[in-house]
C-alpha cells in the first residue's frame, strides 16, 4: 500500500506542477522569467478566434513577422544577444477574456504586450497591465479614454478616434472645395460599442464647424444578422454622404444593402473603417467597393522599408499586409526598440525608455514615433484612401498622395 501511496502522490505533484505551468501559449518555455533564461519574451493581445479573428490572426503575425527580423539581426544586442519569444493570447473579442489574457501573460513572464484591435478589449486590458506595471503598447484601439486616463505603462500607436473625427472633417472641407458640387448632408452608421460611438459622437459634435449637416446617426450590433432597417432610414433621409465606421462583416453588409437599394449616396466614405481598409474587403469585395473612401491609418505608399516589409510579409503569409498588420508590426519594433535602449528586461525600465522613444526609421505616413506624457503617438496621422480597382490608394494629403481623389463618385 505504501508503494501505491507514494506513485500516488508523485503523479498528483506532476499534475499540480503542470497546471501551475499553464497561461497563454507560448513557442517555448513559458515557466521562466522575463529575462531569466536564453530568451526576452513579449506577449500578444488579439482576437484570434470569434467574428474579429481574421483581422487578429493577421495582427499577430505581423508580430511574429517584427520579431523573426529582430531574431535574423541577432536578438536583443544590449542584453547578449538573447533572442525574443512571442507569448500569444487570444482575447477573443471579449474584454472579460482581454483581463484575464493579460494575467496569464504576466504570469508567463512577458516584458510587454502587443495589442488588442478592439477599443471594447483595450480599455479593460490595458488597465489590468497598468496594475501589473506591464508595458502594453496599442497597436489598434481608437477610444479616447484609452489614454486618458493618467496611466504611466499604456502607449498607443494609432490615432484617437477625436483625431480621426477632425482629420474626416478636414478632407470633407478640402473635397468640397475643390468639387462642382457641393454635398452638404450625411448620416452616419457606425457599429455600437466604444469604438463605432466615440468616432460617431465626435464627427456629430464638430460636423457644422466644417459645414455638413448630420441627418441621423444610426448604430448597429457588429454582429447584427439584418441591417435593412438601417438601410430604409438611409434611404429616407437621402444623404449626400453615408459615413460609417464599421468592422469587416458589417461593412460588406452595409455596403452591399446600400447598393442594392433605391437610394444611392453621392459618396461612401469610412472613418476608421475596419472594412474599407482591410486587405480581404480591399482585394475580394471589387462588385461593390469601387470608389469607397476611408479616412484611416495605413502605410506609407512613398517608404521603401515599407515596401521590402510588405513583400516580407507576403512571403511569409501568402497574403497582402493591410493597415492593421502594419500598425502591429510597428508596435512591435517600437517595444523592441525600447527594450533595447533600456538594455534591461525590468519593466520600469522598458517604460522610461518607451517615453524616450523617437523612432524615425518606421512605415507609416508620419514623423517621428514619439510618445507624449499620456503614452499617445503625437505625430499619428489619418490619411484618405479611395478604393479604385481593387486597390487602396492615398489621396490625401499631398505629401503621402498617390492619386487624385474622385469626388463625388458618380
Amino acid at each position: 500500500m505504501k508503494k501505491w501511496s507514494v506513485v500516488f502522490m508523485l503523479c498528483f505533484l506532476t499534475i499540480v506542477l503542470a497546471a501551475c505551468n499553464s497561461g497563454a501559449s507560448t513557442s517555448g518555455d513559458s515557466g521562466d522569467g522575463a529575462g531569466k533564461g536564453d530568451s526576452v519574451k513579449i506577449g500578444s493581445l488579439h482576437p484570434l478566434s470569434g467574428g474579429l479573428a481574421l483581422e487578429g490572426q493577421e495582427m499577430r503575425d505581423a508580430v511574429k513577422l517584427a520579431i523573426k527580423e529582430k531574431n535574423d539581426a541577432g536578438g536583443i544586442q544590449s542584453l547578449g544577444n538573447k533572442s525574443v519569444e512571442l507569448v500569444e493570447a487570444d482575447h477573443e473579442g471579449s474584454p472579460e477574456k482581454g483581463v484575464s489574457e493579460v494575467q496569464k501573460l504576466d504570469r508567463a513572464g512577458v516584458v510587454g504586450i502587443v495589442g488588442a484591435y478592439s477599443s471594447g478589449v483595450a480599455l479593460p486590458a490595458t488597465q489590468e497591465a497598468e496594475r501589473s506595471r506591464l508595458p502594453f503598447i496599442v497597436d489598434i484601439g481608437s477610444a479616447d479614454e484609452i489614454t486618458e486616463r493618467g496611466f504611466k505603462y499604456t502607449f498607443r500607436l494609432q490615432p484617437a478616434a477625436s483625431s480621426f473625427s477632425i482629420d474626416f472633417l478636414k478632407y470633407f472641407k478640402d473635397l468640397n472645395e475643390n468639387a462642382t458640387e457641393k454635398l452638404s448632408t450625411a448620416v452616419i452608421v457606425h457599429e455600437d460599442s466604444v469604438f463605432g460611438t466615440s468616432i460617431a459622437k465626435a464627427i456629430k459634435g464638430n460636423a457644422k464647424d466644417y459645414g455638413l449637416d448630420i441627418l441621423d446617426v444610426l448604430p448597429h450590433a457588429s454582429s447584427t444578422a439584418d441591417l435593412s432597417s438601417t438601410i430604409n432610414k438611409i434611404s429616407a433621409s437621402k444623404p449626400d454622404i453615408v459615413l460609417v465606421t464599421t468592422y469587416l462583416r458589417d461593412g460588406v453588409m452595409l455596403v452591399e444593402g446600400i447598393q442594392n437599394s433605391n437610394y444611392k449616396p453621392r459618396a461612401i466614405i469610412g472613418v476608421a473603417n475596419g472594412a474599407f481598409s482591410n486587405a480581404k474587403f480591399i482585394t475580394d469585395y471589387q462588385s461593390i467597393n469601387n470608389l469607397l473612401m476611408d479616412v484611416n491609418y495605413t502605410i506609407n505608399p512613398h517608404s521603401d522599408l515599407a515596401n521590402d516589409v510588405k513583400a516580407k510579409y507576403k512571403e511569409a503569409y501568402g497574403r497582402e499586409m493591410g493597415p492593421n498588420a502594419a500598425y502591429s508590426y510597428m508596435a512591435t519594433t517600437v517595444l523592441l526598440d525600447a527594450i533595447e535602449r533600456a538594455g534591461s528586461t525590468d519593466r520600469e525600465a522598458i517604460r522610461k525608455a518607451l517615453t524616450e522613444t523617437n523612432l524615425e526609421d518606421h512605415i507609416l505616413p508620419q514623423e517621428a514615433i514619439q510618445f507624449d506624457e499620456k503614452g499617445q503617438n503625437i505625430n499619428a496621422k489619418a490619411v484618405l484612401n479611395q478604393i479604385t480597382d481593387g486597390a487602396s490608394k492615398v489621396v490625401g494629403p499631398a505629401e503621402y498622395l498617390e492619386v487624385e481623389p474622385v469626388y463625388p463618385r458618380n
